[in-house]
């Protein structure tokens, strides 16, 4: 998986974050625009995209929605530099979330969020998670989730996401693959209708699975 850092300007605090990615994670960052992102979206399967709060206007980020829609283009997001003032909001905007830091975060939060989510984790703050869980049971219009049809491994593996589990401890926990769980993941997303992990734990929140032992 690559990692992106969204950027048209780069700035002595982009490389700076830039550096400390880079040797948390082990992983060459690329910084680019979004003419540049419009070229991977045939090179990789999946990508992680920073995007820096302190650098994001509306305009940024209608020109990214764009181009990962017209070009198809399977970005996770990670912001940066995010503030308490609307949070939510921020995130929902986006289609892909897995990792939010607050401009107050130090060195040693950021460097274990970023080993999560390159790990298949999700970070989020508890109250970020509360938040969404809100705003995404106010949207659902009445629809009862008990309504979908899952099979007991589904069950199983939708559970151990709401818990924020990775893609490895889900496997290591149910003694499988982690390819059989990415398989069971893509016929979940496709039954709850969602299109990504946020989505799917945000769902699983408020589903009954009392039947689970």
């Amino acid at each position: 998986m690559n990692i992106y850092y969204l950027s048209s300007n780069p700035t002595l605090y982009s490389s700076l974050l830039i550096d400390l990615l880079e040797k948390t994670s082990n992983k060459k960052i690329m910084i680019v625009d979004c003419e540049v992102l419009s070229t991977k979206g045939n090179q990789d399967d999946e990508m992680l995209v920073i995007l820096d709060f302190k650098n994001q206007t509306d305009k940024k980020y209608k020109q990214y929605l764009s181009v990962i829609t017209e070009y198809k283009i399977k970005a996770k997001e990670i912001l940066f530099n995010v503030t308490d003032e609307n949070i939510t909001k921020n995130i929902m905007k986006y289609p892909s979330v897995v990792g939010v830091f607050y401009e107050r975060d130090n060195v040693n939060i950021i460097s274990e969020g970023v080993k999560k989510i390159i790990d298949g984790e999700l970070w989020l703050s508890r109250k970020v998670t509360n938040d969404l869980i809100s705003i995404y049971r106010s949207k659902q219009n009445g629809i009862l989730t008990t309504s979908v049809s899952l099979t007991t491994r589904e069950k199983e593996i939708l559970q151990l996401l709401s818990f924020g589990s990775s893609n490895v401890d889900i496997a290591s926990a149910l003694f499988v693959s982690e390819n059989t769980v990415k398989t069971h993941l893509h016929n979940v997303f496709k039954k709850l209708n969602v299109r990504n992990r946020l989505q799917a734990m945000l769902w699983a929140k408020g589903y009954d699975f009392e039947g689970l032992k």
